[in-house]
């Protein structure tokens, strides 16, 4: 079995074999079934490149080396040679900054970056990126860092019939709503709130506030109505907003208040109650009324599947 441990894409993803097939003929073997299974499965117009090394990093360089529909392993031996007929800018973690930075540290190829010792990397990259980086070309699998997630929040191009200000408003708490569950689910506290509208196709507006650090739905929602009652008058009808979530706090580090009140601890219990009938039955279960216009309508902040981010279905109201 193939343990899949993270998809990085809407089409890539890592995966880790287990040790009885790391053999270099065995692994090409279980590549070339998958190729297969894909093929039977799907159809032959959907192709697959897939890379095998002693790391993900080797192996996302693997993949790109026979591109459409490639099979590439690169062991230990093969290291550093069959790297170097690859160009700086195909490297994952070298973009054009980072490309002149090694230009002007001499570095002009492969085999430049490679005989390049550790301690020159680190001072091209100004941090421990340059010291990881050594480490992956040589094949060495190091942990990843910790990511830490800075913002939580959804924006929507309006449809015809919510291009009104109640219809705006409506969908903002929507997605407003949305984001609560996702905050909640990834174990997040935000105290910061970020509401952005666009009046027509060029008037654009802005506003934020502060707050102590929370997960609640409520107390951001009339957060959210205190931003929208400042908005500009005498504007043209909605056609884009967006909601935004910042400065998180992880549960790990947030400090809750000394001064609970009781309410306070009821709608966070109800709130987990209703994420948990959302996650069962589907986020248009249960709400609150004041985004019911935007609930009713399908086309309003669907859900969307961006190239790098894959939407948890479970959190999603679609």
């Amino acid at each position: 079995m193939i343990f899949v441990e993270e998809v990085l894409s809407i089409d890539e993803m890592y995966g880790r074999l287990p040790p009885h097939w790391q053999h270099p003929e065995v692994a090409q073997e279980k590549a070339c079934e998958i190729k297969s299974l894909l093929r039977d499965e799907i159809g032959s117009e959907l192709t697959v490149s897939i890379g095998l090394a002693p790391n993900r990093f080797i192996a996302k360089l693997a993949s790109k080396l026979k591109k459409p529909n490639g099979l590439v392993c690169i062991d230990f031996k093969e290291l550093p040679l069959a790297l170097y007929s690859m160009d700086l800018a195909e490297i994952t973690g070298i973009g054009p900054r980072m490309l002149k930075r090694l230009r002007n540290a001499r570095i002009l190829n492969m085999e430049d970056l490679y005989a390049a010792n550790r301690r020159k990397l680190h001072r091209i990259w100004g941090s421990i990126e340059g010291d990881r980086m050594w480490y992956a070309l040589r094949g060495i699998e190091l942990p990843p860092p910790e990511t830490k997630k800075s913002t939580i929040g959804h924006s929507h191009v309006l449809p015809p019939k919510l291009r009104s200000f109640h219809g705006a408003h409506a969908t903002l708490h929507r997605m407003l709503q949305r984001a609560c569950r996702r905050l909640r689910a990834d174990g997040y506290f935000t105290a910061c709130l970020i509401v952005q509208v666009k009046f027509g196709f060029d008037l654009r507006w802005a506003a934020d506030t502060h707050c102590f650090p929370t997960q609640d739905s409520v107390a951001l929602g009339q957060l959210l109505d205190a931003l929208w009652a400042c908005r500009p008058g005498d504007v043209p009808s909605p056609t884009k907003v967006s909601v935004t979530l910042t400065k998180l706090v992880a549960e790990k580090s947030h400090t809750a208040s000394l001064f609970p009140e009781d309410n306070d601890l009821r709608r966070m219990q109800l709130q987990h109650t209703m994420d948990g009938i959302n996650k069962a039955h589907g986020g248009r279960t249960l709400y609150y009324a004041n985004s019911m216009e935007a609930q009713k309508d399908a086309d309003a902040a669907p859900m969307r599947i961006a190239f790098t981010h894959i939407p948890d279905l479970e959190l999603e109201d679609d």
